[in-house]
């Protein structure tokens, strides 16, 4: 494929620009509700700290709900609190989206793929499941991977809809044509997981599963947009 054939690239966020660990926004949480030894439930069972944070923020869809726009920011600290009773938190509302939004680390090698890419001529973007929480921390940390420019960015609780539902895609493809002209299958899409991929490439994109450092930069120049690759192995800074 020549470069030609691509005419806009959007990157994901996580794992891509920059890596998470989701045990560290447990880990923080559960400190505010003072439960990091564990947490007693309603029938007197000890549960795990990080088990007990994963359950509040993940097993009910309420990070989901946050991400897709369906709630907002104080109705899901209350939800975190109601899941926590009766443990002792926080009236701290910001203190909360804090804890769960400090677990990044900006990947600094994709500055460089970046400023590439931009040097190419390409336009790109930024296509994320992300909330405005974790957003706003990112863009407070000064990352260099994030200083941009980037000629849009899709996020999907402004969007009201998550990869890898196509709702997001299509919102993506209009801005993508709007700034390049870009038609679906003159679109580049790297991602961290095969599901958004492959909804991407239902859309006739091109896409590809890979992390931030040498397996984006690789499949940047698979498909043209670079010429060759300078990143090597042992310059990884995610791990599948």
């Amino acid at each position: 494929m020549t470069a030609s054939q691509i005419r806009f690239v959007f990157f994901d966020l996580g794992n891509i620009l920059v890596s998470f660990e989701r045990e560290r926004s447990f880990r923080n949480l559960t400190s505010l509700f003072e439960a990091e030894s564990g947490y007693v439930d309603s029938n007197g069972n000890t549960v795990a700290a990080n088990v007990k944070a994963d359950e509040v923020l993940n097993q009910h869809e309420l990070h989901n709900q946050l991400e897709t726009g369906l709630i907002s920011e104080a109705e899901f600290v209350q939800s975190i609190r109601d899941r926590f009773a009766p443990v002792t938190g926080t009236d701290d509302d910001q203190a909360i989206l804090r804890a769960i939004s400090d677990m990044f680390t900006p990947i600094e090698t994709m500055q460089g793929v970046l400023s590439r890419v931009r040097e190419s001529g390409l336009p790109i973007g930024i296509l994320s499941n992300t909330c405005d929480a974790h957003w706003s921390w990112i863009n407070q940390q000064s990352y260099n991977v994030m200083e941009g420019p980037f000629d849009h960015i899709v996020l999907s609780y402004e969007a009201k809809s998550m990869k890898p539902d196509h709702a997001i895609y299509i919102e993506a493809e209009t801005h993508a044509a709007r700034i390049s002209g870009a038609q679906p299958n003159e679109i580049l899409f790297l991602d961290d997981r095969e599901e958004n991929v492959a909804a991407a490439l239902d859309r006739g994109w091109n896409a590809e599963v890979c992390w931030g450092g040498p397996t984006a930069e690789a499949a940047l120049v698979r498909h043209g947009v670079l010429s060759h690759q300078l990143l090597t192995e042992t310059e990884m800074d995610v791990q599948s």
